[in-house]
């Protein structure tokens, strides 16, 4: 399948319509990209909320095509509607506070889909998209996985993760916490517990998750990858020469 795109086609382009958005809300010194405003304001979807009945329950997003009819719960029925063409519908229990990093990437998801439409329509599924999150314990048919692990969405997932965090606010809060300097990874894996803090804090300071944050430092490189062996004597203070210390 010829690829129309690129990571880093797709890096520069949502780190170009951020710092727009940014400058027409004359935005000078956030760390935190309002994603609501910027789905409904400048890219001119609108966003709904509504209790999913969709056979598959890790659909949480939806944006329509205007002709898909989505399988919602109303007044304790199921309905099928169809929503008017580019409108995200977004799962209504997102909107609980403790669901507000999972509600963030669903909008964000679902803005991505609209961009990648008009940026790549050759490749793009013009047709409806969910944003569907991976349930171990769901039996999938080979269309549903079909759906979730085509390249479109794996480019849809990196655009919303640029939207949340663009290179160049991720750089921002690093500085903030970290004096700019790299997040320390042992062997490629190992995190010690003052870093997974550190990378929680500057998830919190973006309105992401944990893993939505982690994987982000993957992708722009922010890792410093140091040998097990110097985490093992000066961090865990183990090791042949630590106990000798102590004989």
């Amino acid at each position: 399948m010829k690829r129309f795109t690129s990571n880093d086609e797709i890096e520069d382009l949502c780190e170009a319509m951020i710092k727009d958005f940014f400058k027409s809300k004359h935005y000078t010194n956030v760390n935190c990209v309002d994603i609501e405003a910027f789905v409904k304001e400048y890219l001119g979807v609108p966003i709904v909320y509504e209790t999913f009945a969709e056979p598959d329950p890790g659909r949480i997003g939806f944006l329509s095509d205007g002709k898909r009819p989505l399988l919602v719960r109303r007044g304790g029925k199921v309905e099928q509607v169809v929503f008017p063409a580019r409108t995200a519908v977004i799962e209504k229990y997102l909107q609980s506070p403790k669901e507000s990093a999972r509600k963030r990437f669903t909008i964000a998801h679902e803005g991505a889909h609209d961009v990648m439409g008009r940026h790549i329509p050759l490749q793009a599924n013009p047709m409806a998209a969910f944003h569907s999150e991976y349930d171990s314990e769901m039996t999938y048919t080979p269309d549903m996985l079909k759906e979730m692990l085509n390249v479109n969405e794996c480019f849809t997932n990196r655009a919303a993760a640029c939207f949340l965090m663009p290179r160049f606010l991720v750089a921002r809060v690093l500085k903030r916490h970290n004096n700019s300097q790299k997040v320390i990874l042992y062997d490629s894996s190992i995190l010690s517990q003052g870093q997974k803090i550190l990378i929680q804090k500057m998830a919190d300071t973006m309105g992401v998750s944990y893993r939505a944050f982690y994987n982000r430092l993957q992708e722009l490189g922010l890792f410093e990858d140091r040998p097990v062996e110097e985490y093992l004597h000066s961090g865990l203070r183990y090791g042949g020469e630590m106990n000798a210390e102590h004989d």
